[in-house]
């Protein structure tokens, strides 16, 4: 996804699957992993903030929101916080990723190069507008789509299968809405960065 989006070089212009080949061809089977260290940990903590977070927010609306908004509200607020820690995880992830074998050689040398170019304020900002562009609504179309199908006869009648099948739709369904800014994003945050540096989400928009 990384290399389509950035599409640099030799991969602008090709498909998923001869991307996919690409890859394998010029960096290995090692190439499909890159970023994967601080994914792995990172995506353990988001999902974990990001589903108690929907569950104390529900408390919290309780006799405050409309429950007809109850959902949305929790979910959409559980995007927005769960946004501070996906935009430097996913800051090391797409520069490891669009830059190809050799340039970094683990996520903590991408990520002190960041640092040094850009600054902590960098790492953790570069993106994080686009990052709430596309997770807050993202969370809110999830949440909400998952809850109603679970709701239904027909997915209950599925017993252990239902959660499967209703994750595996509302994370279609969430992600269509939110993926040409997820394409802004991933230009956004592909750079080292120089510090105090602004980088307007509508100006990369335009450019895309």
């Amino acid at each position: 996804k990384t290399k389509a989006q950035t599409a640099a070089g030799e991969f602008r212009g090709l498909g998923a699957w001869a991307t996919a080949k690409r890859v394998l061809s010029t960096e290995g089977v090692a190439g499909f992993y890159g970023g994967v260290q601080s994914m792995m940990v990172g995506q353990a903590i988001i999902k974990a903030t990001a589903f108690a977070a929907n569950a104390q927010f529900l408390r919290w609306e309780q006799g405050v929101v409309p429950e007809s908004l109850q959902l949305v509200v929790a979910a959409m607020l559980s995007g927005l916080l769960t946004s501070l820690l996906v935009c430097p995880v996913e800051r090391i992830k797409v520069m490891r990723q669009a830059a190809g074998k050799g340039k970094y050689a683990n996520d903590l040398a991408c990520a002190k190069a960041v640092l040094d170019a850009d600054g902590v304020s960098g790492l953790f900002s570069r993106g994080l507008g686009a990052t709430i562009a596309r997770e807050v609504p993202s969370y809110g179309i999830y949440f909400v789509v998952y809850a109603n199908l679970m709701a239904l006869p027909s997915f209950q009648a599925l017993g252990a299968g239902a959660s499967l099948l209703a994750g595996a739709l509302s994370g279609v369904l969430c992600w269509i809405p939110v993926y040409p800014g997820d394409v802004v994003k991933t230009a956004i945050q592909n750079t080292q960065g120089v510090k105090g540096e602004s980088v307007s989400f509508w100006e990369v928009a335009r450019e895309v």
